[in-house]
């Protein structure tokens, strides 16, 4: 995947690569690519383990490297040996690929490599995967710099990766809502994905469904897989207590003690989040869950041993335990699991506000009887949906919700988000003023007078300022007033995680490099909350920064497409129309995107579309080029869109070079703070310095760089630009 070849791609200039994750994550698979991508020599070791001792390991190591190293001394009984022998390469930068190193760990040859790693010559780059962190000073490779690390949440798919790898892969495209489900039960786990393919490839769509339900204890793949590769190397004590303690859906050291009558739990679960072992811990300290795979296995195990009836005990234990902590959504599965209906009734009756804040995952677990009648079980189900980007869907579910609370109270809640997403589907104003409404309205008309008009009355104002002045390309201003959101601890988790995403994107279009690192951090967070739509954006957004990050973009505006998410691929592919001219290339399908933001009734992201068309096209030499142009202008005085005046100002000066819009571009790109990453004739930078060309082109206009190597001026931003033609 491009996504984990940007993270490779750092392992070069560091000493050591450590790809850590759990069974069937996909390590070798991914230790395999780089290898193939390697420009030099490269020996591959398979640690096993009888390897315990160091001269044995390293005989294996010669074995691996020596035949590609032509003249380097054989005979490597020591730590020392291996490293001068090495020493003696002088050809092409080699690769030593460590594969399974969990094997040896604790090991004599565990500590000898770790020496090795340390005395061998700059010319060697080691990277190993490992199901558990070895013994080696990790906080000291930190520190030094010479550690890249790559965890499991790295090999994790993404939803819109596991639509490609269905599609495109395995040749048998998922429906969404089973691409949903799936990748939310699986969680992304590469082994997971290939035995659901393996358990369902050619069978009918009824029985795809019944083991994607039941995807843990009935699918007999997966039960021997986990019982070979994870469960059967465990001690008797960490099985039993992993298969006990399944029954809860949140595990800390307390509640496990509480459960199995005993102590020292919290060490265990250390230990087992130390080990991967499907162990996840969670932003509380001492608190963790199981991979849902995982979980499900385990219960699966525990059927076997106590029978039904006990095992439906267990459950009602383990949720009255979870509700006197607060562990509410939790709780709820767990008495579901229990098929005690009374008391998952009682539970919502009391604490169902409660229950529908928490992330929705658990919904998945909810027999249909309940979940398709109980008002606030509906308001959770809708609530994810929005979150997965199938806002009709959700808006279907809040009306049912609606409806089934009658004139309680909740129901004008079910109502107020209700109308507020209907805004985004064409329907009428929402009478709320929130952000996520406001944001619209910015879109249909002009954004800057909706950044007066969101004062302090206004939940989120700065929220509010900082994503208007961002569609009305205004960079500068919004980084600032969203930076400033998000360091508010007053702001709530979802605003702060849409603020940071927008910040980030603000960084990208300024042509700040340190951007991508916001975008992907924000990414993450929003994963964390199971805010799935934005998550799929943000990582999109990337495209901004060139076409080489146009592939998983195209893939997740296919994922949108595929869902029904109109809004999500139109603004995907903006993204990438922005990436495609900046990297120099054109997007022939620029005025069908600004006919589809037209259909949205969203004229200031027209106005985008149309100004990179129009900019587009007169590179192009296209006879329409000019009439286009003058469009975009209309646009931009229509809307007071900063970045549309840039492009068209762009535009008309490749096409009337000499008239003065190259400076009013200039001027333009230094009071938006836009720097679009590319150039098309030599250009002079204001201190009369040569800042480069591209070929093709006789005159124009560009703001940034050609190629990611920018001057700086103290603030990460590229100076701007004065073309001399």
């Amino acid at each position: 995947m491009e996504r984990l070849d940007g993270l490779l791609d750092l392992v070069w200039s560091h000493r050591l690569a450590l790809v850590v994750a759990p069974a069937g994550s996909g390590k070798t698979t991914l230790l395999a690519r780089f290898a193939a991508r390697a420009p030099g020599p490269v020996g591959w070791y398979r640690a096993e383990a009888w390897d315990r001792d160091a001269s044995t390991m390293l005989r294996h190591l010669e074995a691996a490297l020596g035949p590609s190293l032509e003249r380097v001394p054989r005979g490597w009984d020591t730590v020392a040996d291996a490293a001068n022998a090495l020493a003696a390469w002088h050809g092409a930068p080699a690769l030593l690929v460590v594969d399974d190193l969990h094997t040896i760990e604790g090991t004599p040859a565990e500590a000898a490599l770790e020496r090795l790693i340390e005395y061998a010559p700059e010319s060697l780059t080691v990277i190993a995967a490992s199901r558990v962190p070895p013994a080696f000073n990790l906080p000291r490779l930190r520190v030094s710099g010479v550690l890249v690390e790559i965890g499991g949440d790295d090999l994790r798919f993404r939803s819109w990766e596991v639509e490609r790898l269905f599609r495109d892969f395995y040749d048998e495209p998922l429906p969404p809502e089973e691409l949903a489900r799936l990748a939310r039960s699986t969680e992304g786990w590469a082994a997971g994905l290939q035995l659901f393919h393996l358990a369902t490839r050619g069978k009918p769509p009824d029985e795809r469904r019944r083991v994607l339900t039941a995807l843990g204890p009935s699918s007999r793949l997966m039960r021997d897989y986990l019982t070979r590769n994870v469960v059967h190397e465990l001690p008797d004590d960490l099985r039993r207590f992993l298969v006990e303690t399944s029954v809860l859906g949140r595990l800390s050291g307390p509640l496990c003690d509480r459960l199995l009558a005993r102590k020292g739990s919290a060490e265990v679960l250390l230990e087992l989040e130390r080990r991967r072992l499907f162990t996840h811990g969670l932003s509380e300290d001492g608190v963790y869950r199981y991979h849902e795979v995982f979980r499900s296995y385990l219960q699966g195990v525990l059927l076997e041993d106590v029978g039904e009836e006990r095992l439906r005990a267990r459950f009602r234990a383990a949720g009255e335990l979870l509700a006197e902590v607060g562990a509410h959504a939790e709780a709820l599965e767990a008495f579901c699991r229990a098929e005690d209906g009374e008391a998952a009734r009682r539970l919502l009756g009391r604490d169902g506000e409660a229950v529908v804040d928490r992330p929705s995952a658990w919904v998945d677990a909810i027999p249909a009887t309940l979940l398709h009648h109980d008002p606030w079980l509906l308001l959770a189900t809708a609530r994810r949906l929005r979150a997965e980007g199938r806002f009709a869907d959700a808006i279907e579910r809040y009306q049912r919700a609606e409806t089934t609370f009658g004139t309680m109270t909740p129901a004008v809640i079910c109502r107020e988000e209700r109308q507020a997403l209907a805004v985004w589907q064409g329907g009428a104003t929402a009478p709320r003023r929130d952000w996520a409404t406001l944001l619209h309205s910015a879109l249909r008309r002009d954004p800057l007078a909706v950044v007066r008009d969101a004062g302090t009355d206004v939940p989120d104002a700065r929220l509010v300022q900082g994503l208007a002045l961002l569609v009305g390309g205004e960079v500068v201003e919004a980084r600032a007033r969203l930076r400033a959101t998000a360091a508010d601890p007053k702001t709530g988790s979802v605003a702060h995680v849409v603020a940071t995403l927008a910040a980030g994107v603000a960084a990208l279009l300024a042509g700040q490099a340190h951007g991508a690192v916001e975008v992907r951090g924000s990414v993450a967070a929003a994963e964390a909350l199971g805010l799935e739509w934005l998550a799929r954006l943000g990582r999109a957004s990337l495209a901004i920064t060139g076409p080489e990050s146009g592939h998983e973009a195209e893939a997740v505006a296919t994922a949108c497409a595929a869902a029904g998410d109109a809004w999500g691929e139109a603004v995907v592919r903006l993204s990438m129309a922005w990436g495609k001219l900046g990297g120099g290339s054109t997007d022939k399908g620029l005025d069908d995107l600004a006919a589809r933001f037209r259909a949205l009734d969203a004229p200031v992201l027209e106005g985008w579309a149309r100004g990179l068309s129009a900019l587009a096209m007169s590179r192009a030499g296209d006879p329409d080029a000019h009439q286009a142009a003058v469009q975009a202008e209309a646009a931009a005085r229509s809307t007071g869109v900063g970045a549309v005046r840039l492009l068209s100002s762009l535009a008309l000066a490749e096409l009337a070079p000499g008239e003065g819009y190259d400076e009013l571009a200039e001027q333009i790109s230094i009071e938006t703070g836009i720097r679009l990453p590319a150039v098309t004739v030599p250009l002079e930078r204001v201190d009369g310095h040569q800042n480069g060309h591209a070929a093709g082109h006789s005159n124009g206009v560009a703001i940034g760089h050609s190629n990611g190597h920018r001057h700086g001026n103290g603030n990460g931003q590229s100076p701007p630009v004065r073309v001399r033609v």
